[in-house]
């Protein structure tokens, strides 16, 4: 049996609404049961290998894609994002895909795993919306982000510096990686020397996450020690 959640409320909505507008992002404690979480968890760990598998940072990261196929807890997940997002954008939407995801602690002596972690997943606007399996903890691999990154000053001014979201060279070029994929940890340390601050995402298994995965500088924080699981949905929003 499937859980049919109860968090998709016109309150819930409403509240997304105005975060997202505000801040890009909105957090919703409480949104399934430890129970549920626990199960979809079993189902990851079940995984090896196979269609959609792909293994990161010397295996320590697996990710499974198109994950909605291989369980009704995980496709209820995806009918629920598809909801959301649909009743929060006020059109229907619907992601390609739930991206499902374990970290395990990195090896600490490849530090190529830990750097320059940091970017945005687009320039055109994206939503995400995440699902924590697991409690997350400063040393799980938090998901973390800059707040105020996502302000079009900010963008503006970001834009126009070279290398930081884009290479003159290559802006006009395509299939070509762009820097705003992996922004270096200088440029972001500059960040933080002017006051910018980091939020980790420290939240009970069970919490949803709304945020725009393009407007907000953010990362995987590395995996330190436990794991962390997590569902994710993807959904091209146009920003009204």
């Amino acid at each position: 049996m499937t859980e049919r959640p109860s968090f998709i409320t016109n309150e819930i909505v409403c509240n997304t609404k105005l975060a997202m507008k505000k801040d890009q992002y909105f957090i919703i404690p409480d949104a399934y049961s430890e129970i549920f979480c626990d199960k979809i968890r079993k189902q990851i760990d079940s995984i090896h290998e196979g269609s959609g598998v792909e293994l990161n940072y010397d295996a320590t990261e697996m990710r499974i894609w198109s994950a909605q196929k291989r369980s009704p807890e995980i496709n209820q997940f995806f009918i629920d994002s598809n909801d959301l997002i649909t009743r929060v954008s006020g059109r229907h939407n619907q992601a390609g895909f739930v991206l499902a995801i374990r970290n395990t602690a990195l090896k600490m002596y490849n530090k190529l795993n830990l750097k320059n972690r940091w970017h945005i997943d687009s320039w055109r606007s994206q939503v995400k919306v995440f699902l924590w399996l697991s409690n997350t903890t400063e040393e799980s691999g938090p998901f973390e982000f800059i707040p105020n990154t996502h302000k079009l000053s900010f963008r503006l001014r970001k834009a126009c510096e070279p290398g930081f979201f884009f290479d003159m060279k290559t802006i006009f070029k395509k299939n070509v990686n762009r820097p705003y994929q992996s922004i270096s940890d200088e440029k972001i340390q500059l960040l933080f020397d002017q006051g910018y601050k980091t939020h980790p995402v420290l939240v009970s298994a069970g919490t949803v996450m709304v945020v725009n995965s393009s407007y907000l500088i953010h990362r995987a924080r590395p995996c330190r020690r436990g794991s962390r699981y997590a569902l994710t949905t993807y959904f091209d929003v146009p920003e009204n």
